[in-house]
């Protein structure tokens, strides 16, 4: 058996001999509506099937061979597919916007390890030698892999991974993130909740280097605003059962609790905390994210959360919403959607400024294209900060309600109302009290 067979590869289209760039057709249908509860192993389509679709590349005088990286297994297996579906928009968008034609070699699964995340970017780099690598979710498997940027000379454009040590002290000059830090995440719910829901908080954390650094980033808020943490509790990464962590949270007789758990462990334990009757001892916080809300259902109406919700009524999220449904069988995009939407689209303005060639770009080049650089998005204008590469954000604070109709039409799942919007640039660090130091 050969190594693409063994890494089970989704392929987004083989290069073959002449062959400009396809699209992410085949993968699109795994983000349906029907999908239902985020993630938990994938679907048979999203582990090792090839796509023939030729749209999203172009034929434009410059060119960029792209590797994508993204979780299409596991607990976060939902959160991949919401970044395939984003990333056909973006390829879309650029074949009939762009002068640009982008060689998309393909999607390696992760499988939130970081050695098989390391493994799958050195075949992008070292077998295929992609000129950028897009992707990670895992803040471990983005730590990995952008030490290998680092050492390969590859951009790597993370975006799902959001532990802020990786645009902090552990930043590199070829990393960059398109999805807000935890500080950036949960800067804003923080503010809000310490105004409008209580000073006593207790924390439920996944416990890996996301989860303890968003719960790390909720807490320094909610402090600097008069709350006070009475218990904190970590479940495993991966878990089924969260009866001793609700019961600890439960007894600590805390104004709120605040989740911070991703995919099919967000619902799992927002089941579980509903069934338990803790929502009518405290607030809840979690992360609303689109399959936490699928998965959850009535259990999730009456939490709170923030991040980018597709309720947005813009003119540029109402254009990018209707493509991904068109493109998605009417399936509606979440966070992860938007991230690796735009980590495309960087890299192709990137592309565009510099006259790169696939599979010969200039990494420095391309690095400081890349430094600085906007474009508009669902959620606004994002920018990657020159001092440490993270991207800029509008992120907004949401309650979940029950569904209702909207412009977006009608969802079998809560939808949620917009409460208050923290401005891009001014939920992040500011660049002097950055971790991160990037040489001159």
């Amino acid at each position: 058996m050969g190594t693409r067979e063994r890494s089970r590869r989704t392929v987004l289209r083989r290069i073959g001999s002449g062959a400009t760039v396809g699209g992410l057709m085949g993968l699109a249908g795994c983000t349906s509506e029907q999908a239902g509860g985020g993630g938990g192993g994938g679907t048979g389509q999203s582990n090792g099937s090839s796509s023939n679709g030729t749209d999203g590349g172009g034929s434009g005088s410059a060119s960029l061979k792209v590797g994508f990286l993204y979780p299409l297994s596991g607990p976060y297996s939902s959160l991949g597919e919401y970044q395939v579906g984003g990333t056909e928009v973006a390829l879309e968008q650029i074949g009939s916007e762009m002068d640009v034609t982008i060689e998309n070699v393909g999607v390696l699964d992760t499988k939130l390890d970081p050695t098989k995340g390391l493994q799958r970017a050195r075949e992008l780099t070292d077998q295929e030698n992609v000129d950028v690598l897009v992707g990670t979710n895992s803040s471990a498997v983005a730590a990995a892999v952008s030490e290998h940027a680092q050492q390969s000379g590859t951009p790597l454009i993370i975006t799902g991974a959001a532990a802020e040590p990786l645009t902090g002290e552990n930043c590199n000059r070829h990393t960059f993130r398109t999805i807000g830090s935890t500080y950036q995440n949960t800067r804003a719910l923080a503010e809000w909740s310490m105004q409008n829901l209580g000073k006593s908080f207790a924390t439920m954390g996944a416990d890996y280097s996301w989860g303890r650094a968003s719960v790390g980033g909720f807490v320094e808020v909610a402090k600097q605003n008069g709350g006070e943490v009475v218990q904190q509790v970590w479940p495993k990464l991966g878990a089924t059962d969260y009866s001793t962590e609700i019961q600890k949270v439960a007894s600590s007789d805390a104004d709120l609790v605040c989740v911070r758990a991703a995919g099919s462990d967000a619902v799992n334990a927002t089941k579980q905390m509903e069934n338990f009757g803790l929502m009518d001892q405290m607030d809840v916080l979690i992360l609303n994210s689109v399959d936490v809300m699928k998965g959850a259902g009535q259990a999730a109406v009456g939490t709170y959360g923030a991040g980018y919700y597709f309720e947005q009524d813009t003119d540029v999220n109402r254009e990018f919403v209707n493509r991904y449904m068109e493109k998605n069988g009417g399936a509606v995009p979440d966070t992860w959607s938007t991230t690796a939407y735009l980590a495309t689209r960087l890299a192709a303005k990137a592309a565009s400024e510099t006259g790169t060639s696939a599979g010969s770009a200039d990494s420095a080049a391309l690095v400081s294209a890349l430094e600085g650089m906007s474009v508009q998005g669902p959620t606004g204008e994002v920018r990657l900060r020159e001092c440490d590469h993270q991207a800029t954000a509008n992120i907004c604070v949401s309650e979940t309600v029950e569904s209702k109709e909207g412009w977006w039409g009608e969802k079998s799942f809560p939808t949620r109302e917009i409460l208050t919007v923290s401005k891009a640039g001014e939920n992040l660090r500011p660049c002097e009290e950055s971790a991160c130091s990037l040489p001159e």
